[in-house]
């Protein structure tokens, strides 16, 4: 089987591939992202919030809260992670994160589009283009 490609044929990694010239320190330090935190990652909870922009424009940003599955990782498993996907609304909504909550909805398995991580002034963060919910269990989740 491929470790990029769950048995269903769903797509796990879409990880940014950065190799800028004018960065290359900045791009050999992060470039095992996938390395560090794995693929694929058990939802927590999602939420919107609204931004404002330098143009005085609001915005929304999903920001979901995802736990580590992965055995194969430099974090360890059950790291708890917070990744940001601008103007974009939460897939999950409040009901949903309240039986997410209570262990009445199903664990839910999701990977992000394009997620790349960034450090700015002792601050770093994870963001991505969009998130996918995949058709695979938990325990098969932690495997890959």
């Amino acid at each position: 089987m491929n470790k990029n490609v769950t048995n269903n044929g769903e797509l796990l990694s879409t990880f940014t591939k950065n190799n800028s010239k004018r960065m290359p320190i900045q791009v050999a330090l992060t470039r095992p992202l996938v390395e560090a935190i794995g693929k694929c990652f058990l939802l927590l909870n999602g939420t919107t919030e609204m931004i404002q922009e330098k143009d005085e424009s609001v915005i929304p940003r999903a920001v979901y809260q995802v736990r580590i599955i992965c055995n194969n990782t430099r974090l360890p498993i059950g790291t708890v992670l917070t990744i940001k996907i601008k103007n974009s609304k939460s897939i999950i909504s409040q009901e949903q994160n309240q039986a997410i909550l209570f262990g009445q909805e199903q664990n839910k398995v999701v990977a992000f589009d394009e997620l790349s991580h960034w450090s700015f002034n002792n601050t770093e963060g994870l963001s991505a283009t969009n998130i996918r919910i995949l058709d695979i269990d938990p325990t098969a989740a932690m495997k890959l």
